[in-house]
């Protein structure tokens, strides 16, 4: 083993201080040896070489396997911060929503989430997803929290409108997130307020994507007929 990482580090070095033409190789050798950690120290830290290449190569070699997590981690590790995104949002994302695993988008998102500046798409991708997993199981104590809830909820229930909405897993995973959304906001608004703010909660529930044979259509509907009776009552 000695021997092939010195004959490996020999010709990284050559490589490094070629004129020209040695950086294709050289990437070439990093694809091959990119599982070294050893050598991409040495290689690093006295070679001067960029990590980031070795980043690249290690993500490379995780989209041929299939390892789709793996990949988006190293794309961030080697500053191709879209390109990471654009993989989480493909690759990713809905199938783990739709698994109900979506705790397991959180190192992927909290990786992205300090470049988003760097990221176009972020507001209707990543940053969608982000606020989704970032909200609670159960609902606060405090009416100040409560508040503070019911305003995310209904932000985040309005930004699922913004992801894609085409193929059977996309559509699979914007309802599954509109119906906790949708099911989290009427907790939180029966803990705040009384029937008479029925108005305002229809309002909000009708912003976010749902299936349409979902039971909480018919407490919609239920709620409607109410609210348009009252309304008539009031007239009359």
């Amino acid at each position: 083993k000695q021997w092939y990482q010195r004959r490996v580090r020999g010709a990284v070095f050559v490589l490094r201080h070629l004129p020209s033409g040695g950086e294709n190789a050289l990437k070439q050798l990093v694809r091959r040896i990119c599982g070294d950690r050893e050598t991409e120290k040495f290689c690093v830290d006295r070679l001067r070489m960029s990590s980031e290449m070795w980043s690249r190569e290690r993500a490379l070699a995780a989209r041929f396997r299939g390892e789709w997590e793996c990949e988006v981690l190293h794309m961030c590790d080697a500053q191709q911060y879209m390109q990471a995104h654009n993989t989480f949002l493909k690759k990713i994302a809905t199938e783990k929503v739709v698994s109900r695993e979506e705790e397991s988008l959180r190192c992927c998102l909290e990786k992205l989430l300090p470049h988003q500046d760097e990221i176009p798409g972020w507001g209707s991708g990543g940053g969608v997803y982000y606020g989704y997993i970032c909200l609670p199981s159960s609902l606060p104590d405090s009416k100040e929290e409560l508040e503070e809830l019911r305003v995310k909820v209904s932000e985040v229930g309005a930004a699922l409108n913004l992801l894609p909405y085409t193929s059977l897993h996309e559509v699979c995973a914007v309802d599954i997130m509109g119906l906790r959304t949708s099911t989290l906001l009427v907790h939180v608004w029966k803990a705040l307020f009384h029937e008479t703010e029925n108005m305002e909660l229809l309002l909000t529930l009708r912003t976010f994507p749902m299936p349409t044979d979902y039971w909480l259509h018919d407490v919609l509907s239920k709620i409607s007929s109410e609210i348009i009776t009252h309304e008539e009552e009031c007239i009359y």
